[in-house]
């Protein structure tokens, strides 16, 4: 759909949506979520920047990692999962 058509469209259901109370709440819901900032992290910055640092040092190739298999298996092996 073309944003001249879209527009008409929408300016004639937010018509219908004015008139009646019950949907006008609900478009003000819509409204306030789009608007709404982000809300914060509960995860503090400090747990970002260390992944982040971590992440540079594996692709660096100054520390190793083991893959989700190598993983698995050392947990089978020490804890017989």
């Amino acid at each position: 759909m073309e944003t001249k058509e879209l527009r008409r469209k929408l300016i004639k259901d937010f018509g219908k949506i004015i008139d009646d109370d019950s949907k006008l709440e609900i478009l003000e819901s819509v409204f306030d979520a789009i608007n709404h900032d982000e809300k914060e992290s509960i995860v503090p910055d400090s747990h970002y920047n260390k992944v982040a640092e971590e992440r540079e040092k594996y692709l660096s190739g100054e520390i190793e990692a083991s893959t989700w298999e190598e993983a698995e298996q050392r947990l089978n092996a020490k804890y017989g999962f």
